[in-house]
This record gives structure tokens, sequence and C-alpha cells, in this order.
């Protein structure tokens, strides 16, 4: 897998935090010109949480492969269609086990013309230009509706005892109601998805750091690591990846 092919470079960083499991789970696929980016954080209690992350980096591997040439055009239909999938795919293997697990998600689609993205639950998407901080996807739970109402500040989100209390995830009898955004690509672009095991523990001016750095990987570790001490020894799991466009020319690029 290249993502060369229009000067996009990609990492990714996982730990485990001071859980038992790791239930979170990150991907990154190329097909042509165009590339996907993946993160899901699972829920259900033992095993749940991870089979039904794991039923989203299935769904997005089958849909993506499935829609070829198209993919490379139809983002929005390709991220509508791994959510529904993945949505399906959890509601069955819950079925087959007798749980009722339940999972985040958030999809990034990229192609030298556009980036395109949709989430489900708090896992969250920032976007970056040349390093500095543009916008992040708006989480479906009860604190961001609280900080949307001016109840409480962003500060306030973290760590704040309804955090975890989402009203849209994927799995259960609700259909799943993605948002959805898009952006025209250009040179300096930036995109870090991350679960709430990292954007609760991290600040603004930690996420803009990996992208000032030189080395991704290395950045995308360092973030990690940071959160995890914040988090303390009961942090949860802690992922994320990410995506970066040259300044200039195209080169040949790390990928994941």
């Amino acid at each position: 897998m290249s993502f060369d092919a229009f000067g996009l470079e990609a990492a990714s960083c996982m730990d485990i935090g001071g859980r038992d499991e790791q239930q979170d789970r990150v991907a990154a696929f190329q097909c042509g010109d165009a590339c996907l980016l993946v993160l899901a954080d699972g829920m259900g209690g033992h095993e749940g949480g991870a089979l039904a992350a794991q039923q989203v980096v299935d769904a997005a591997a089958a849909c993506f492969q499935v829609a070829g040439a198209k993919a490379l055009t139809e983002g929005v239909e390709l991220l509508a269609s791994i959510v529904n999938k993945a949505h399906e795919g959890i509601n069955t293997i819950g079925a087959e086990k007798g749980i009722s697990p339940h999972s985040t998600c958030v999809l990034l689609h990229v192609t030298d013309a556009m980036a395109t993205w949709a989430h489900v639950g708090d896992s969250r998407l920032y976007r970056f230009d040349h390093g500095c901080f543009v916008e992040r996807t708006i989480d479906h739970s009860i604190v961001e509706l609280k900080r949307l109402q001016g109840r409480i500040t962003e500060q306030e989100m973290k760590g704040h005892p309804d955090q975890n209390r989402l009203y849209e995830a994927l799995g259960g009898d609700e259909p799943p109601q993605p948002d959805v955004g898009s952006n025209q690509a250009a040179a300096g672009d930036g995109f870090l998805l991350v679960s709430d095991g990292i954007w609760a523990q991290a600040t603004n001016a930690q996420l803009e750091a990996v992208f000032s750095a030189n080395d991704l990987a290395a950045a995308l570790e360092c973030l990690t690591r940071q959160a995890k001490e914040c988090g303390g020894p009961d942090c949860d799991n802690l992922s994320a990846v990410a995506c970066r466009r040259a300044d200039g020319q195209a080169s040949p690029l790390s990928t994941l």
C-alpha cells in the first residue's frame, strides 16, 4: 500500500491504556488515488466492544473493495455504505453471541481533489491547515449538547460524569445517523482521527504539534504517550490515525 500518488503521508498509533482489553481499532486502505482512514471505539463489555469495533474495520474494507474505481468520486456514498454495513454487522454478531455491542466510528475518504468524512458517536476528526487547528466533528454525546447549550465549556467536557453517554452509536435498534463533512483538497491539509481516550486528555496545542513535526509517526506516538500520562493508571484505550498532504510537490512519503 502506498499513499504517495498525491503526496499523502499517514501514520497510526494505539495503546491499551489502563484497560484489560484494547477495544479500539484503526485501519487505512487505498484504491488507486483514493484513500480511506478508519477509527472505531467499541462498547459493550468484555469482548463485545472489540467485536463491534472490528465490524467497522471489516465493513470499511469490504465496501472500499466493492467501490473500486467509484471510490475516487463517490466519497459520501461510500461512507454511508460503511456505516450501514457496520451497523448491521454489529447487530448480527451481537445476536449470535447474545450480547448488545456498540461502536463509534469516524471515517475519512481522501482523494487528490476532496476530503470527505463521517462520524457516529464521540470519536473525532480534527482538521488542520498547515498545522493550525481549523475544525472538529461534533460529538453525538450528552456533554457535547451541554456545551452547545452553553452550560459547560470545552474543557469541562473532559472528564465530565456524562462524557460517555452517547445518543448515537453503531449497533442497536435505531439506524445510525452519521454527520458528514467535506473540504476541497489543498496543500498543507492535515487530518487527525482520535478516540476519546486521546481527545479527553490532549490540548489543541498538542494536537497541532503532530502536524508541525517532521516525523508524523513519532509525533503520534508522543501524543498518545502524553495522553496516557495525563489519563493516569485507569485511562481509557487510546488510538489515533492521521494523514497530511505535502506542502509542495508530491513525493514518496511513509504510510501505515
